[in-house]
């Protein structure tokens, strides 16, 4: 069985690292990134991109992204010959490029950070031949995507921060006990000690935010039912559509909601993807759920973020309620 190696170079000098402040000004550091959100530029040859390892890369990064009521890919992709990659292409903000070397005794997978432009991601995979393309797309393919889903967050989060809704944090905060960055367009539309709605408000959109808690008793309250169960109860009470007798609930006629354990911070937590209904009115759309278990506190942080959006594309509106999500940081309530 082949080894493969995998490993990360942040690729910033000492130098580059203290002068860098990101706006891509003249002698301040690398220029600013290009590139539509989601995308990434793929750098090989024809014989690479037509055949079976080109199959391959299309099939991993632009999968359907689970939980919205329509396909969109995970990525969107584009593609240049390596002759072709020059400096112009160099600033984009998400770059793959695959190396066919036939003197290589394994396939080696690259990850290096902000080496043209910043923030920009840089995978190299370089192979002996096309064959280890697809080998090695195999065996990382959930590692490839997670590197290049968490540079989609963090970019959203560095966005947010710079407008950040203070008197909605400082709420938030004082509420919950826990740190999160709230944008700029966030407003109350429920606010208790129990129980938050925020929500932004668009003519073509509506983005919403719920924070609520629980003690932790035991880790059945993390199983797939009891987070549907717990959410359900939450919105039929707090969260309206149109009408004051209508409520949301998680819609499971048609897709189940799907839960997986994930790593959140220095703990744990369930990450849940699905879709909405409201009953007694016609709305509905995607959401995605965080409980989380903190540890200090002995409790259950549950962040979950819906999105309304009829005629528009809700991949990376729903990518922004979750880069806010992953902002969390808790605080001891002295309780």
């Amino acid at each position: 069985m082949k080894k493969f190696v995998f490993f990360i170079v942040v690729a910033m000098s000492a130098m580059v690292f203290s002068s860098c402040d990101g706006t891509g000004s003249q002698g301040k550091g690398l220029l600013s990134s290009s590139g539509r959100s989601g995308e990434i530029l793929i750098v090989c040859d024809d014989d690479v991109w037509q055949g079976a390892s080109g199959d391959s890369l299309q099939a991993i990064l632009m999968r359907p992204v689970l939980g919205l009521p329509q396909d969109e890919p995970m990525f969107l992709l584009s593609r240049i010959s390596e002759d072709r990659f020059r400096e112009a292409y160099k600033r984009q903000r998400n770059i793959i490029v695959f190396s066919i070397n036939p003197d290589l005794w394994q396939p080696k997978v690259s990850v290096t950070y902000n080496r043209w432009a910043q923030p920009q991601i840089l995978v190299r995979i370089e192979v002996q031949d096309k064959q280890q393309i697809v080998e090695v797309l195999s065996q990382y393919r959930e590692t490839l995507t997670d590197y290049l889903l968490d540079s989609e967050m963090k970019r959203f989060q560095r966005a947010q921060q710079s407008k950040r809704n203070f008197q909605a944090s400082s709420t938030v905060e004082q509420l919950f006990h826990i740190s999160m960055t709230i944008p700029e367009g966030f407003i109350f539309a429920v606010k208790d000690s129990s129980f938050a709605w925020l929500r932004k408000d668009t003519k073509d959109w509506t983005q919403s935010i719920l924070i609520y808690t629980q003690p932790y008793t035991d880790t059945n309250q993390f199983h797939n039912e009891e987070i549907v169960k717990e959410r359900n109860i939450r919105t039929k009470q707090y969260v309206f559509g149109s009408t004051d007798s209508s409520y949301t609930v998680i819609d499971e006629d048609y897709i189940p909601a799907l839960s997986e354990y994930m790593r959140f911070d220095e703990g744990y937590a369930v990450r849940t993807v699905g879709l909405w209904k409201t009953v007694r009115d016609f709305m509905g759309g995607a959401f995605v759920n965080m409980s989380i278990l903190d540890t200090k506190n002995n409790r259950i942080v549950t962040i979950d973020g819906f999105l309304y959006a009829p005629s528009d594309n809700k991949r990376d509106l729903m990518r922004q309620l979750e880069a806010m999500m992953l902002s969390v940081k808790f605080q001891q309530t002295g309780q």
